[in-house]
C-alpha cells in the first residue's frame, strides 16, 4: 500500500525518525506502542474522500446535471490510486435512488452526468458519491449534497407555504399555502388533497379548495413531538389544465422552541482553570440562530458574557470554581429567552487550551488540577486518521505545560489534538482546523477581453501554481453560467472544493454553509471556523479499540476493475467443483467468449472486464468431464442503502418558488430546443420502465437469459384460456405481434424464421407447442425486439418464446426444471458519459443557425489539465442575451493542493 501513497508513507517514517533523534523526545514503552499502532492504522485504513464539481447549484426536470469527480486519499489530499471506480447516486425526496451510475476513475478523476427525466417531481434531491472502499467507514465521509430540482415541464404550479406553531404538551401547527402559476397569477377554486406524514406516520389528512387568492389553510396536531421530529406535507391537486399534480413540502419541524448547547473546550469544565466554552444556538429546524447573554453562578453573580458571531456559534471564557454551578441566561435573535444550565464543574481533571490564531505556530496548554500533579509524563499528539504530524512529551511538575506546534508541517484541514497520560490513556481532546497556505493551489483565470457581444468567441487562459513550484500540473474543471438566468447569492448552496475536502468530509453531522469559511478567509473567519471545531469536532480514531488492537472490519475492498466472479458447486450447493470450465459471453459482443478454470475451492474470476450499463452476460459452467450437472453462484455486492439525510436543514421548502427565475428561462430554452428537434419529452420512457419492473415481479423460475420478466410481453397461467387441448391453440390471438401457421409461431418482424421455443431452459422444435399441456404452464415470455433477442444469437433471429412450467410451490407439478450450469447476469457496468454540446458559430451556418442559444450553463469543460508550466486554455461562445457570466474553475494539482477561482465577464 505504501507504493500507492509514497508521500503519505514517507510522512510516517519521518515522524518516527524525528521522534527517535537524539535532540528530540525518546520513544519508549507505551508511546512506542501507540505510535506504532497509529502508523499501522494509517497504512491499513487510508481515508478516501470525494468531491463533485457541479455546473450549477440547482436544476429543473429536463435538465442535465454535469459534474467532475475528484477522489483524494490521505492527509495531503493526493489524487487516489486506491480505487478505480466511483459510484454516484441521485436520490429523490422519498429517499429512493432514482439514478445510479458507475464511473471509471483514472488517476483519481472522472466525469459524468445525469439526465433529469420529465417524470421527476419537484423537490429536494440528493447527489451522493463514494467508492467501494469508503463503504467500510462512517457514511458521513461520503460526498452528500442537497440539490433542489424544480419542475416547470409538467408542473406549472408554484407554492408558497408558511407554518406557525403552538407548543403545549402537543404541537399544534397552522399551515397556510398559496398556489400560483409561474407568472404569479393565483390559482383559485382548485381542489387540493393534503396529507401530513411524519417519520412515516400519517398525522393528518383532508381536502380544501383554494380561495380567490389561491390560498388554503389547515391545522394539524403532532401528538408525539418527542418521537416525530420531521416530515412532509403531500399535496395532490388538479391543475387548470386538468392535469393531476403531486407536490411535497418538507416539514422540518413542528416546534417553535429554539435551543442552545454548550461545549467546554476539551470536554469538561475543570475547577480553577481558565476554560473556553463554545456554544451553538439553533432554530428548531437545525439552522443557527443568533444569541447573546451572560453566565451567572448559583448566587446570581455574573461571571461572563457572550454573543454569537456566525450561524449561532461563539465562545466565551471564565474560571469555574469548585462546588459552583453555572447558568446561562440566553436571549435569541427572535426575542425569545431561556435559562439553561452549563455542564457541571469537575473538581479534578485534565483540560486543553488552544491558541490557533497565529500564523506560524499552534500553542497548546495542557492543564491538570492540583491533586493530579505528580511529576508524571504526559504526551501530546496531533493526528488525522492515524497520520501523526506532531508528538511531544513533557512532565507535569506543576499544573500546566505548554506545547508549541510548528504549523508548516501540519496539512490544511481538521486535526485532532489528544493529551495522553503515562500509560497512553487519553485524558483530553480538542479538534482544530489548521490553515496552511502551502496547501492552497494558486489559480488565475484571464480572458482576452472583459466585455463581449452575443455569440462571440471567448478565450480563457488558466495558470496554476507558482514560479517556485517544480511541477505545476493540475487537474481542473470549469463551469460558465449566466447569472441573469441562474441567480446565485449568499443564500445559494453551490459547493466548494476546499469546504468539502478539508472540512465537511472530516466532520460528523450537519455543517451550515461550510463554503462560507473559505471565501476570503481572514482572522474573523478563522475564529468562526474554530467555533465549528469547538461545537462539532469528531475523530475517526477510537482510542480504546486502537490500544486494545481492535480494528475495523473490512467488508468492501478497493475496486480496481469490473469483474465477474463466483463459485461452482455440485447440485448440493456446498461441495466445490475444482477444475470446472467456466465460460462467459455478453450481449454486446458474441464474438468475445472468455473462459477460465476454477481453483480447488471451486472459485473463478473474470477480471479487467470493460462493459457498459445494460450489458447482459451468460455464465456457463461444466465440470472436469464436461458435465453440466453443477450450480453456479455469482458473487453479489449488496447495494449501498440510502441513509438518513444529514443535510436536512439545507432543504428548500418551496423549490419552484425559490428558483422561479431559472424555471422561466429553462422553459423558454426547452421550447426552443424542441422546435429544432434537439429535445424530446421523457415521461413515457419512465412509464415503460415502471411497467417492466411490474412484469419482473410476475415471473419466477424463468430461464430467460435476459433475466425473468425482461420481455416484450408476459402471459401468466391465470391469463391462459383453459379448455383448449394444446398450448398453441390457447395462444392463438393472445400474443402481440405473433401469428401461427399450422401451430408454429412467427413474429411479425420475421415471417421467414419461426420463433425459437425454450421450455424450462431447453431449446425445442418450432412445433413443440402442440405437445405442451396448458395446465403445466406458469408463464410465457415473448421476445421480439432485438434488445431482448440478441442474447440468443442466430437462434433468436425470429424471436423467442420462453415457457416456464409450474413447480411445487405454485400449485403444479413438483419438478426441478431449471437449466443446470447456466446463469444470466446483468451487473452494473460503466456509464457511457455524454459530451456537453458547445455551439461553434465560426462554422458554416446550418439548419440550427436560427436557434436562439438560451442555455443556463453556457459552457462546461470537465477535462482541463495544465502543462508542466501550469498553463491551460479553453474557449466557448457567448449566448444570445446580455448578462454577466460567472466562470468557476476548481481542481487540484499532483501535490494535493486545492484550487478554486471565480472570474466574471460581461455580455452586452
Amino acid at each position: 500500500m505504501c507504493i500507492l501513497f509514497i508521500r503519505y508513507c514517507i510522512l510516517s517514517v519521518l515522524v518516527i525518525f524525528w521522534l527517535s533523534a537524539p535532540t528530540a523526545l525518546a520513544q519508549q514503552g507505551a508511546v512506542d506502542g501507540i505510535l506504532e499502532k497509529l502508523n499501522k492504522y494509517a497504512d491499513a485504513y487510508p481515508q478516501e474522500k470525494v468531491y463533485l464539481h457541479l455546473d450549477k447549484p440547482y436544476y429543473t426536470v429536463g435538465d442535465d446535471i454535469w459534474f467532475k469527480g475528484y477522489v483524494t486519499i490521505g492527509p495531503y489530499n493526493n489524487l487516489s490510486g486506491l480505487s478505480k471506480i466511483l459510484y454516484v447516486d441521485l436520490i429523490n425526496p422519498e429517499e429512493k435512488i432514482v439514478q445510479s451510475i458507475r464511473l471509471p476513475l483514472v488517476a483519481g478523476v472522472t466525469m459524468g452526468d445525469f439526465r433529469l427525466a420529465d417524470s421527476l417531481r419537484e423537490g429536494n434531491y440528493r447527489i451522493r458519491a463514494y467508492t467501494n472502499w469508503m463503504r467500510n467507514f462512517d457514511n458521513d465521509i461520503f460526498y452528500d449534497r442537497v440539490l433542489p430540482i424544480g419542475n416547470a415541464r409538467t408542473d406549472h404550479v408554484v407554492t408558497r407555504s408558511s407554518f406557525s406553531y403552538e407548543n403545549s404538551p402537543v404541537h399544534r401547527v397552522s399551515t397556510a399555502i398559496e398556489f400560483t402559476d409561474l407568472k404569479g397569477g393565483p390559482l383559485a377554486d382548485m381542489d387540493v388533497n393534503y396529507q401530513v406524514v411524519m417519520e412515516g406516520r400519517n398525522v393528518s389528512r383532508g381536502r380544501e379548495k383554494t380561495d380567490e387568492q389561491g390560498r388554503i389553510a389547515f391545522d394539524f396536531v403532532n401528538k408525539q413531538p418527542f418521537n416525530l421530529k420531521t416530515g412532509k406535507v403531500e399535496l395532490t391537486l388538479l391543475s387548470p389544465e386538468k392535469q393531476a399534480i403531486n407536490k411535497t413540502i418538507p416539514l422540518k419541524t413542528t416546534s417553535d422552541t429554539n435551543s442552545i448547547r454548550f461545549f467546554p473546550e476539551s470536554g469538561h469544565l475543570v475547577a480553577g482553570h481558565l476554560s473556553k466554552v463554545g456554544f451553538k444556538g439553533m432554530k428548531p429546524e437545525g439552522l443557527g440562530i443568533g444569541v447573546k447573554g451572560y453566565i451567572v453562578d448559583e448566587k446570581g453573580t455574573r461571571v461572563a458574557g457572550f454573543e454569537s458571531a456566525h450561524a449561532g456559534m461563539g465562545n466565551f471564557s471564565f474560571i469555574p470554581q469548585k462546588g459552583s454551578s453555572y447558568t446561562a441566561v440566553v436571549t435569541y435573535d427572535d426575542g425569545s429567552k431561556v435559562e439553561q444550565k452549563l455542564p457541571p464543574v469537575a473538581s479534578s481533571g485534565y483540560a486543553l487550551a488552544v491558541n490557533n490564531e497565529l500564523d506560524k505556530q499552534v500553542f497548546v496548554q495542557a492543564y491538570a488540577s492540583d491533586d493530579l500533579v505528580s511529576d508524571q509524563e504526559i504526551t501530546l499528539l496531533l493526528q488525522r486518521n492515524g497520520a501523526v504530524f506532531y508528538a511531544s512529551k513533557s512532565r507535569l511538575s506543576k499544573n500546566e505545560a505548554v506545547f508549541s506546534v510548528p504549523r508548516e508541517n501540519v496539512p490544511a484541514g481538521v486535526v485532532q489534538i489528544t493529551l495522553f497520560g503515562p500509560e497512553m490513556r487519553p485524558l483530553a481532546e480538542r479538534t482544530i482546523f489548521n490553515v496552511n497556505e502551502a496547501s492552497v493551489l494558486p489559480l488565475t483565470v484571464a480572458t482576452d477581453k472583459t466585455e463581449y457581444g452575443p455569440k462571440e468567441r471567448v478565450a480563457i487562459r488558466i495558470t496554476s501554481g507558482g514560479q517556485a513550484d517544480t511541477s505545476r500540473i493540475a487537474a481542473l474543471s470549469a463551469a460558465v453560467v449566466d447569472l441573469a438566468k441562474v441567480p446565485i447569492d449568499s443564500a445559494t448552496r453551490e459547493g466548494n472544493i476546499h469546504a468539502s475536502l478539508l472540512l465537511s468530509s472530516d466532520i460528523k453531522g450537519y455543517i451550515e454553509t461550510p463554503e462560507y469559511y473559505f471565501e476570503e478567509m481572514d482572522v474573523n473567519k478563522r475564529r468562526q471556523l474554530d467555533n465549528v471545531m469547538l461545537t462539532q469536532g469528531w475523530s475517526r480514531i477510537n482510542w480504546q479499540d486502537l490500544v486494545a488492537g481492535r480494528t475495523p472490519a473490512i467488508t468492501y475492498h478497493p475496486e480496481q476493475d469490473l469483474r465477474i466472479s463466483g463459485v461452482v458447486t455440485k447440485r448440493d450447493g456446498k461441495t466445490p467443483v475444482p477444475n470446472a470450465t467456466v465460460t462467459i459471453l455478453s450481449t454486446s459482443n458474441f464474438g468475445a467468449v472468455i473462459d477460465t478454470v476454477t481453483g480447488d475451492d471451486g472459485r473463478f474470476s473474470f477480471d479487467r472486464l470493460l462493459f457498459y450499463d445494460n450489458t447482459k452476460f451468460v455464465v456457463q459452467a461444466r465440470d472436469e468431464r464436461g458435465r453440466k450437472n453443477v450450480d453456479v453462484r455469482l458473487d453479489e455486492t449488496p447495494l449501498q442503502q440510502v441513509t438518513r439525510n444529514r443535510n436536512t436543514p439545507d432543504a428548500t421548502v418551496n423549490v419552484n418558488q425559490s428558483i422561479s427565475t431559472y424555471l422561466k428561462n429553462t422553459q423558454e430554452q426547452f421550447e426552443e430546443m424542441e422546435k429544432y428537434g434537439l429535445k424530446e419529452r421523457t415521461i413515457l420512457l419512465e412509464e415503460v420502465k415502471v411497467t417492466r419492473e411490474a412484469e419482473k415481479s410476475r415471473v419466477r423460475h424463468s430461464s430467460n437469459l435476459n433475466g425473468p420478466g425482461n420481455a416484450d410481453q408476459v402471459i401468466t397461467a391465470d391469463e391462459l384460456m383453459m379448455g383448449c387441448p394444446t398450448l398453441d391453440m390457447c395462444l392463438q390471438g393472445r400474443l402481440l405481434g405473433v401469428v401461427f401457421r399450422n401451430g408454429v409461431p412467427y413474429s411479425t418482424r420475421s415471417f421467414n424464421q419461426p420463433m425459437q421455443i425454450v421450455l424450462d431452459g431447453m431449446f425445442m422444435e418450432a412445433d413443440a407447442l402442440s405437445i405442451i399441456n396448458p395446465f403445466d404452464v406458469e408463464t410465457i415470455e415473448v421476445l421480439r425486439n432485438i434488445s431482448n433477442t440478441a442474447i440468443y444469437g442466430m437462434r433468436g433471429g425470429g424471436g423467442v418464446l420462453i415457457i416456464t412450467t409450474k413447480r411445487g410451490d405454485s400449485g403444479g407439478y413438483n419438478r426441478d426444471l431449471y437449466t443446470p450450469g447456466i446463469v444470466t447476469h446483468s451487473p452494473q457496468g460503466y456509464y457511457e458519459v455524454r459530451e456537453f454540446y458547445a455551439p461553434d458559430y465560426s462554422a458554416p451556418a446550418d439548419s440550427l443557425a436560427g436557434m436562439r442559444y438560451l442555455r443556463t450553463t453556457v459552457h462546461w469543460a470537465p477535462n482541463i489539465v495544465t502543462d508542466k508550466a501550469g498553463d491551460a486554455s479553453f474557449e466557448f461562445y457567448t449566448a444570445d442575451s446580455p448578462g454577466t457570466y460567472r466562470i468557476v474553475v476548481e481542481g487540484l494539482d499532483v501535490e494535493g493542493r486545492l484550487g478554486r477561482v471565480v472570474h466574471y465577464i460581461t455580455v452586452n
